[in-house]
Parts: structure tokens; C-alpha cells; sequence
């Protein structure tokens, strides 16, 4: 018995002693350069010599930027993200450096003792990456996962991945400094500039994600590498940095994610929705089945099994057909959650991967007449619509093709029947209205209840119809928000007060405040992209869907 006790206190030791490992800290230099500045040409070799001996705890990102003159042909291939991380550290000339984060001076001043203390500040987490290209070598992939061996404090966590071209060797200098060989040549960040949000991590926590990239200016594909860093966006202190290994091994057998949902709804008022779910095994073993929960707002509605074959590292595409979620208590606001219940018959080695997703109920339009605005982009040739009913799936009205780019379309018309419809619009192109800057808009009277841009193939969402006289319009009817899509300033053009707050699409507010009637609200400062407007006022609550384009 003795014995039995002593192997589990050396177990459970060794438990502990993992999660409070030390872990080599991995230095980030972040470098600000350009061949049209002559000191750069000057100090590069030095630099690059410092990085080199010092491969096994450093990566090095190098920003070209277009200045002195804007002649680099590095910075043309990707000016916006170098101008966000210039901007981000304030960089204002060039050669210049920054140590994880916090050491800021120009890059002759890097030297090997500042890199020997850098590394030997301990760090709180383990990552490890890996990258790999398409069959037709045209798409990059890249993969890291971290975990923390010790807490991480921090709310504003962001794990950034660029994607490099170690060495670009130019057969004459491309600019007016003479160098014609660059290395550690930033090329594309992932899945942008701003990088990805992390919560703060106790011990034991863990991440993983995979992006892609469609290559372009690539000089050798073989020069090719990913590095990832995760850094605290208020402090901009940088915990760990890690690059891509060919000996790249996942921290679990059994771990699987769903990375994403596709063909879902915002707005819903049938019960149903059939989405595609993408599910990522970001585990050392191959998955051959899945068991699948489903809930919406805590009520199961659906217990998915699927059997087949996702191997290590890869990604597939699951549809279980139409779910069915009339038995659960809708509100104006719903959550639905998918939870990866078993892996290969058994539960997955970290925790259920589980992927929160969220909508609204659909818009009762009381006696409208309605407006379809269609911008077509660069290829109006592959845009469709079409108005459906929503528990029959008759159709009721469609249109498109489009002949002419850039143009806007409008398509009056009215409805009859009193019913839940569903909206659909196509991209043969599987890329939305996003090549050129197109949209379309939904008007019922003078409301905006569906509009958008962003999607693959094909995008719906739902709205209810009444001509019954008799029907008290709700907040839905006499509030409206426009521009939308807008930069961010937006009019809420209502009576009375109301409330307005403003979600991501993740489900996090961004802003929240009580206007009085007709009102101005500045939200220049969200991001681009989809956010959810949840107004309130005492006749109800109504949610819009307000697309930024900053």
C-alpha cells in the first residue's frame, strides 16, 4: 500500500512540476528596414549575423516600410500590415528595432548581451508551430498551439503569426541602398495585422489554431517559414515566441476543435438552420469518429454522430442536415453551442472543443412594402437571389444573374401570405460580394432588416411577414440605423429613449448607451467587419445586424 502511495505522489509531483516548468524563452526582434535607406544596407549584416548565431532562442520579423522612398518592392507586396505594426510602435525611422515588445532603439544597438538577457527572463507558456503547403503549392498553412505552465494575467493577450521568406535574393538591388539579399522578409500576417484575441490563461490552459494563406509575391517557396509570438496588446510585452518545425509534435493525442460554421443564420424564425460544421484535429492521433451535442439556449436539441476520417493537423467539413430546435425556448438573443462530446469512442485528452454560435429572432414586418439594393462587385455575372419560404421552401420571388459591375440594383416587390421567409443570396464564385466592395440590403418600408457582404457561396437569414391589420408594430418597425454598411459613424433615428448596445460577433459588447430620439453614435473605433445592435426601449427589444467597412 506503501508503495502504491508513493507512485501516486511522484505522479501527481510530476503533474505539478509540468505545469510549472520553465520554459526557454524564445526572444521576438521585430526590425523596421527598407532598401532605399543606405544605414540600413550599413547595419543589416551585423544584425542578421546576431540572428543567426542565435537561431535556437530568437525569430526576427523584418517590416519594410516606404520610406526614405517609396521604391521597396517588399513593402508594395504588403504595405497595410507593415503600416500597422509601424503604427503599433509608434516607428518612425529606420533601422530600427524591438526587443519582445518592450526594447525600442535603433537596430545597431541590438547586440548579444541585450538577446542573453532577453532570453533569460523566464517565460509563462510552451508553443509549438508547424507550416506545410497545398498539393498545387499555392496556399501556405500554418499551425500553433500553445499551453501555459504557469497563470498569464492579462486580458488583452494577442497571439500573432507571420508568415516569412527567410531569404529573397534579387539579382541587382531593387532599390537605391544596394543591397540585393534580404532575409526574415514579412510577407503575410495571420489571419491579419491585429492578430488573434486570447483570455487570460490560468496554468494548464491551452490554444491551438491553423490558418491559410494564398501565396502571392513569393519569390522561392522553398525559403518559406512561419513564426508565431504572443503579446500583451496593452503592455506590448511579449511572453513567448516560437517557429515552424518540421519536428513539430501536438501536446495531445486525442484534441479536436470546430473551428468554424458556415450557411448558418442570423435572424431565425422557422427553428431551423442546416450549417456546415468544420471541425480541425489538432491531435497526434487520426480521427475516425465523432459524437457531436447539440443545445440552444441549454436545451439539447441534437445528438450528431459522424464516422470517417480527419488526420492529424486536418480539416473537415461535416453537415448533419436540417436541425430542428422547436422544442427550445427562443428569445430575442440565442445561443447555440456544438460540443465535441467523444473522439474515437472516448472524451477528447484537453477538454470538449465547443463553438458557441448565436442569433437573433427574425424581424416581424407588419404590412410593408419591400426594397432589395444589390451593389454587384468585380463579377455581378454570379450573383443570385432568391425569397423562400422558410418552413416549405417554395419559392416565392428571385433574381439575378447581374450584368453590369459596380452598380446598384433595386428590386421592389410585396408579399401576401402571412409566414416566415427566408432570404438567400448566391455567389457561384464561393466569395461573397467581397471582390470590389459590393453589398446588398434588405429594406422592409424605410428598415433595413438584412444586409451584408462578407460570405462564401451562399448567405441566409430570415424575417416575418403580417399584412394582418390589428398587429402592434414593435421597436423593429419604428427604429431604423443608417448608413449600414457605414465607417462607423451610424444615425439611430427613433422616438423616445432608447438603449443601444453593440456585440461582435463572438458575442462580446463593444459598446453600450442610452440615446433620446434622433442621435449620432460613434463606433469608428470597432474593427471591420459584422456586429449585432441590440436596441431597447420599453414597447421591446430589437437586434440589427450593422456592417463596419473602416
Amino acid at each position: 500500500m506503501k508503495r502504491i502511495l508513493s507512485l501516486l505522489t511522484f505522479s501527481l509531483i510530476l503533474g505539478i512540476g509540468v505545469l510549472n516548468a520553465q520554459n526557454q524563452k524564445v526572444v521576438v526582434l521585430e526590425c523596421f528596414t527598407s532598401a532605399s535607406c543606405g544605414p540600413c544596407a550599413q547595419y543589416n549584416p551585423t544584425l542578421d549575423n546576431l540572428i543567426n548565431s542565435n537561431a535556437d532562442h530568437l525569430i526576427a520579423i523584418k517590416y519594410h516600410v516606404n520610406w526614405p522612398s517609396d521604391t521597396d518592392p517588399m513593402n508594395h507586396h504588403n504595405p497595410g500590415e507593415v503600416a500597422s505594426r509601424r503604427a503599433y510602435y509608434n516607428v518612425n525611422s529606420v533601422p530600427y528595432s524591438i526587443g519582445d515588445g518592450t526594447w525600442a532603439n535603433v537596430s545597431s544597438y541590438v547586440t548579444q548581451s541585450l538577446i542573453n538577457q532577453w532570453a533569460a527572463v523566464e517565460s509563462p507558456l510552451e508553443m509549438r508551430m508547424t507550416h506545410y503547403l497545398n498539393a498545387t503549392q499555392d496556399s501556405i498553412f500554418v499551425i500553433v498551439m500553445g499551453r501555459a505552465t504557469s497563470a498569464i494575467n492579462s486580458n488583452n493577450l494577442k497571439l500573432h503569426i507571420s508568415v516569412l521568406e527567410e531569404t529573397m535574393e534579387y539579382p541587382s538591388a531593387p532599390s537605391s541602398n544596394g543591397e540585393r539579399i534580404f532575409h526574415n522578409v514579412m510577407k503575410k500576417m495571420l489571419p491579419n495585422a491585429s492578430g488573434t484575441n486570447l483570455p487570460a490563461m490560468a496554468a494548464g490552459d491551452y490554444f491551438a489554431y491553423k490558418y491559410s494563406w494564398a501565396l502571392a509575391n513569393v519569390m522561392d517557396i522553398n525559403e518559406l517559414t512561419a513564426v508565431a509570438w504572443v503579446q500583451d496588446n496593452s503592455t506590448k510585452e511579449v511572453f513567448q515566441g516560437c517557429k515552424s518545425s518540421a519536428d513539430f509534435v501536438p501536446f495531445y493525442n486525442k484534441q479536436a476543435q470546430i473551428s468554424m460554421l458556415d450557411h448558418t443564420k442570423n435572424t431565425i424564425c422557422s427553428s431551423r438552420v442546416t450549417p456546415d460544421i468544420y471541425v480541425t484535429n489538432f491531435g497526434s492521433e487520426t480521427i475516425n469518429s465523432l459524437n457531436i451535442n447539440v443545445t440552444v439556449n441549454g436545451t439539447s436539441v441534437a445528438d450528431l454522430t459522424w464516422e470517417g476520417t480527419i488526420p492529424t493537423r486536418g480539416v473537415k467539413r461535416l453537415n448533419f442536415g436540417e436541425l430542428n430546435f422547436e422544442d427550445a425556448d427562443l428569445l430575442a438573443y440565442n445561443e447555440m453551442i456544438f460540443e465535441i462530446t467523444q473522439i474515437n469512442g472516448s472524451s477528447d485528452d484537453y477538454k470538449p472543443g465547443t463553438y458557441k454560435y448565436t442569433f437573433n429572432e427574425a424581424t416581424l414586418v407588419v404590412n410593408k412594402a419591400f426594397k432589395l439594393i444589390i451593389k454587384t462587385d468585380d463579377e455581378p455575372q454570379l450573383i443570385t437571389w432568391e425569397i423562400t419560404k422558410a418552413a416549405s421552401g417554395d419559392v416565392v420571388l428571385n433574381g439575378g444573374p447581374y450584368a453590369e459591375a459596380h452598380k446598384q440594383y433595386i428590386e421592389d416587390f410585396e408579399l401576401e401570405d402571412d409566414d416566415c421567409y427566408m432570404f438567400t443570396i448566391y455567389d457561384a464564385g464561393g466569395n461573397g460580394l467581397q471582390s470590389g466592395s459590393g453589398l446588398y440590403g434588405l429594406k422592409a418600408g424605410s428598415t433595413t432588416i438584412i444586409s451584408g457582404s462578407a460570405f462564401t457561396d451562399r448567405e441566409s437569414n430570415e424575417f416575418s411577414f403580417t399584412k394582418h391589420v390589428g398587429v402592434d408594430e414593435n421597436i423593429e418597425n419604428v427604429v431604423n440605423i443608417y448608413p449600414n454598411p457605414s465607417n462607423g459613424m451610424i444615425t439611430i433615428d427613433a422616438e423616445g429613449n432608447i438603449n443601444v448596445t453593440v456585440y461582435n460577433m463572438a458575442g462580446q459588447m463593444v459598446y453600450n448607451q442610452s440615446v433620446d430620439g434622433k442621435a449620432v453614435v460613434n463606433l469608428l473605433n470597432l474593427e471591420k467587419g459584422t456586429y449585432l445592435v441590440v436596441l431597447t426601449n420599453n414597447n421591446g427589444k430589437s437586434t440589427k445586424q450593422l456592417i463596419v467597412l473602416q
